[in-house]
């Protein structure tokens, strides 16, 4: 296998010289790979501002250890499009050691977002009960004046969108009783005295004054569904597309990347 010394590097001479139908195909493979994996990046990106924008109100829920999806497919997007650039350049411009530093952090990369899939299902299994402690700080405080993170506004934003009420049991957890004997909507009930009310924003066909005197007597005025249970199938459907997307991914990653070896090896030492 002949090799041609380029003053201070061996390479193989097709580096610089015509290529072979093999070479030529196991390149403009690879510039369509990374090319791909270049849209993959911006595609992450782009779906996490998106979360970001429509679910403000829901990542106040999805905070785990200061990242949500939303900031993950973001930071991810965002590093996968550099890396496939920068590796895209390295092989069109023929670069051997470059191939081979973008070989290693792919690599890298591969391994957090198999750790990232890994968590995401992990912690899927902890979020129902960090959502119901979550719900239930926030409706102890519901609409008392100042209340951290605007708990009010949250709350009734979740039960607008999500078509629920109160936490676990439905209108119930609003009134006197709440859903475990005692009193869950703390301040709305003690301070405001609404022992029979539920907020406006419970009701199917939200008004003012629509949800006063509506326990137990709920009828077909308010939704049923616990937000807990509605938060968590939200949030399992956008960890279904999280998990999804990444994977996907990250099967194109790792034929990229066993395509950039092949290049290498055909830039390095022929074929």
């Amino acid at each position: 296998m002949v090799r041609v010394y380029y003053g201070d590097h061996f390479e193989h001479p097709s580096t610089h010289e015509h290529l072979t139908t093999p070479e030529t195909v196991a390149k403009f493979a690879n510039l369509f790979l990374s090319f791909l994996l270049m849209v993959g990046g911006i595609a992450c990106a782009v779906m996490g501002v998106w979360l970001a924008s429509t679910a403000n109100e829901y990542n106040y829920f999805i905070t785990a250890k200061g990242l949500t999806p939303s900031v993950l497919l973001i930071t991810y997007g965002i590093g996968l499009f550099f890396f496939s650039s920068v590796a895209c350049c390295a092989t069109a411009r023929h670069s051997g050691f470059l191939l081979g530093v973008i070989i290693v952090t792919m690599f890298l990369l591969i391994g957090a977002e198999v750790v990232g899939v890994t968590f995401a299902f992990t912690y899927r299994d902890n979020f129902k009960k960090d959502v119901k402690n979550e719900s239930l700080s926030l409706i102890a405080g519901y609409s008392a004046p100042g209340w951290e993170k605007n708990s009010t506004e949250v709350f009734d934003r979740i039960q607008q969108d999500l078509e629920c009420c109160g936490v676990s049991s439905g209108p119930g957890d609003w009134g006197a009783a709440g859903s475990n004997g005692s009193t869950l909507a703390v301040y709305w009930v003690e301070k405001g005295t609404h022992t029979d009310d539920t907020p406006d924003s419970c009701c199917k066909k939200n008004s003012t004054g629509c949800g006063t005197d509506q326990i137990p007597n709920e009828g077909d005025i308010l939704w049923s569904e616990g937000c807990v249970t509605a938060l968590f199938d939200w949030f399992d459907g956008k960890m279904l597309l999280f998990v999804g997307t990444v994977s996907t991914v990250l099967i194109f990653q790792i034929v990229n990347v066993c395509g950039m070896y092949l290049w290498r090896r055909c830039i390095v030492h022929g074929f």
